[in-house]
């Protein structure tokens, strides 16, 4: 099989499926999140992933745990006939997934909004009391976002400083330039506002519950099929933090001049499930605000070995301010947002 997702040939890829787990082959294509395979167990989904086994252990038992506590509406990595969840092959490492039929789900009305929110409540409810299975490499974000924006304002007012020594200024460095102080003050009252509004309670509360969150939910981890139910999907990321890292995730993701009502709309409906209180809205405003990928592109460029050249990471710059600047619209949503 050739395509752009991998090299492998549609005769390793039966080989593989009959040697590693026992299915018999039918057929495959490929898609752009992997191949799909049909088998004699249903359809089923090949995909590469950046992880080793400990880690993607601890994704399957998120997936079993989820399952065991009722909230059904996602999939689930297939163990080989050996016990692994996955496997290695051209020093590459693989899962088999089971196949969610849908297609991605669009929220462009609250009602969309609402649902989208109300199954990340539920996915809340069971991701509690989540313990992995043993031998498992646990993915822990309890506790670092505040110190990590603070940190990052601090490396903002570094890059600014370094600039006032530089006698030309790249075309990356005079946008930077423009809109340096503006995304500082973001960052360092992000910061500012877990400091002062609980973050750390949150933290304390979530550990005593082993919350487990998606970490990635966003509209492309959201499948609608043909009778509106939603699956969810994309859980090989998963991790141990605050519901609210979620939730400003989710509300991130909207599109659309009406993202005001969609963010209004998904607090209320998660809220009726998981009650959000006054530090709960404040913590989100805090993950909405920090300018998370204008500061990822930047340290890309001044902090980190660059993988881009001058041009795509302007570029990058230029696309990660738009999306700051479409963060307004959630922002006051937040801002308006009454807890009863």
């Amino acid at each position: 099989m050739s395509g752009t997702y991998t090299r492998i040939k549609r005769h390793e890829i039966k080989e593989l499926m009959e040697s590693e787990y026992g299915f018999k082959v039918i057929n495959m294509h490929e898609g752009d999140k992997g191949i799909f395979i049909y088998t004699d167990s249903g359809i089923k989904l090949l995909k590469k992933v950046k992880r080793d086994d400990a880690k993607i252990q601890f994704a399957a038992s998120a997936y079993q745990h989820l399952s065991d506590r009722g909230f059904c509406k996602t999939s689930k990595i297939n163990r080989t006939l050996s016990g692994s969840y996955s496997f290695k092959y051209n020093n590459s490492r693989y899962i088999v997934q089971n196949y969610v039929r849908g297609k991605v789900m669009e929220i462009k009305t609250p009602e969309a909004a609402a649902k989208a929110a109300e199954a990340l409540a539920l996915l809340h409810k069971a991701g509690e009391n989540f313990v992995p299975a043993q031998g498992s490499h646990a993915r822990v974000d309890w506790g670092k976002w505040m110190d990590k924006f603070k940190a990052n304002s601090i490396n903002m007012k570094k890059y600014s400083k370094d600039l006032q020594d530089k006698k030309v200024l790249t075309r990356f460095d005079k946008l930077y330039e423009k809109y340096a102080i503006e995304y500082y003050e973001k960052m360092f009252n992000a910061y500012l506002i877990l400091r002062n509004f609980g973050y750390l309670e949150k933290v304390q509360q979530s550990m005593k519950q082993n919350q487990l969150i998606h970490s990635e939910y966003r509209r492309h981890s959201l499948l609608s099929d043909d009778d509106g139910e939603i699956f969810v999907t994309n859980l090989e990321n998963c991790a141990y933090d605050i519901r609210e890292a979620d939730i400003a995730t989710m509300l991130e993701s909207f599109t659309g001049n009406n993202k005001a009502d969609l963010a209004r709309a998904a607090l209320k409906a998660y809220s009726a499930i998981i009650k959000l209180d006054r530090r709960s809205i404040k913590v989100i405003q805090a993950f909405v605000l920090q300018p998370k990928r204008f500061f990822k592109v930047i340290e890309r460029y001044y902090g980190r070995k660059k993988n881009f050249t001058e041009a795509e990471l302007v570029n990058k710059l230029e696309r990660a301010i738009k999306k700051e600047t479409r963060k307004a619209l959630v922002l006051e949503a937040l801002e308006d947002y009454r807890t009863l």
